[in-house]
């Protein structure tokens, strides 16, 4: 069972607040991630268009379907949207948050994150749309240590929502089982918890670049970079603490990207503050943030470049580097009906 991200929040915090500014350039797979979360949601919210028979899923994704009770969820977006109270977790700079306030007009949005200067631009960019202040909440916090103290909260004192989402954040989670119980806990009868996450693979040409270099120096294996809980660990969590049969809609993608090099890959990563944060070992090379000193870490990086071009160098020249999401829909309090297709729905894009 995994355990959790074993991240340093300190150092994830002040990367994200650097930057900021930045961040809506180069996110492109958190982009992505938002607006499929958003249409599933959608997808799943509003009335079948037919006869009562739920739509299709997409082609040559994964899936596990258990059924999402229409009537608990009120049925339409119309019909919710005018007192839906939506609690975003890990909200960066409001790319989710944007898009619920356009699919839920009228919405009261509370947005947490770590990095005060995300929010700042989130709350901006919800005020361009439209919002009105009064429907904004921005809370500067690490998720996890709030949603601890909020589920502490007695009778009136406790938040609930009738929607909690979140992309791109939940990887970040040091104690996912836990906080998975306490995001459920602050759901509304038949509220929905929606979530777009990276998955095992994500940037696995970097791993194993890093692999090959540190084998051909001889030094000890380290992680740089997270691992991420896997289907089997978010669906123990869902279903132990979901309550009577809870609804979830589980769909895996990979996207692939490519690049003119592999320093610009890395860039493109380092720019969305999405470096290596993992707590150190207890190594007498590494500095805090799991780095190793000087004339080590140059060698290692000098060698990780090269290992990574000549094994993953396409034929024009480019460098891929690919990214696995899972999206994950529940509800609280369903009896499950189960249904599904195998396969991932794989994209690529290029970078100049």
């Amino acid at each position: 069972m995994f355990a959790g991200a074993n991240v340093d929040k300190r150092i994830v915090r002040q990367r994200f607040d650097r930057h900021a500014k930045e961040y809506d350039r180069y996110a492109e797979v958190q982009r992505v991630m938002a607006d499929e979360l958003v249409e599933r949601m959608c997808q799943t919210i509003r009335p079948p268009l037919s006869e009562g028979t739920p739509q299709g899923n997409p082609p040559n994704t994964e899936s596990l379907i258990y059924d999402i009770d229409l009537d608990k969820m009120t049925a339409s977006i119309d019909e919710v949207s005018c007192a839906v109270r939506i609690l975003d977790i890990g909200c960066g700079t409001g790319m989710l948050s944007e898009r619920l306030a356009r699919a839920f007009p009228g919405a009261e949005l509370t947005l947490v994150d770590l990095s005060s200067r995300m929010l700042e631009r989130a709350s901006t960019k919800l005020t361009h749309a439209g919002v009105s202040p009064a429907n904004i909440h921005l809370i500067t916090a690490d998720a996890e240590a709030w949603l601890e103290s909020a589920c502490g909260q007695k009778g009136t004192g406790r938040p609930t929502f009738n929607i909690i989402a979140s992309s791109a954040a939940f990887q970040w989670f040091n104690f996912p089982a836990d906080t998975t119980h306490r995001l459920l806990q602050l759901l509304a009868p038949g509220g929905l918890l929606a979530f777009a996450t990276f998955f095992p693979g994500t940037v696995r040409e970097l791993h194993d670049a890093f692999r090959q270099a540190e084998a051909l120096l001889g030094f000890p294996t380290q992680p740089h970079g997270q691992s991420y809980p896997n289907k089997e660990d978010w669906m123990t969590w869902l279903l132990e603490h979901g309550g009577d049969g809870p609804a979830i809609r589980w769909e895996t993608s990979s996207y692939r990207y490519t690049f003119p090099d592999v320093r610009t890959a890395l860039a493109q990563v380092r720019r969305v503050g999405a470096g290596n944060a993992v707590l150190a070992h207890n190594d007498a090379r590494t500095m805090g943030d799991g780095q190793r000193k000087g004339t080590t870490s140059r060698e290692l990086i000098h060698a990780m470049l090269q290992a990574y071009q000549a094994t993953f160098q396409q034929d024009d020249g480019r460098v891929p580097l690919t990214y696995e999401v899972a999206y994950c829909l529940t509800q609280r309090g369903c009896i499950p009906s189960i249904s599904g297709i195998e396969g991932s729905d794989r994209r690529c894009r290029r970078y100049k």
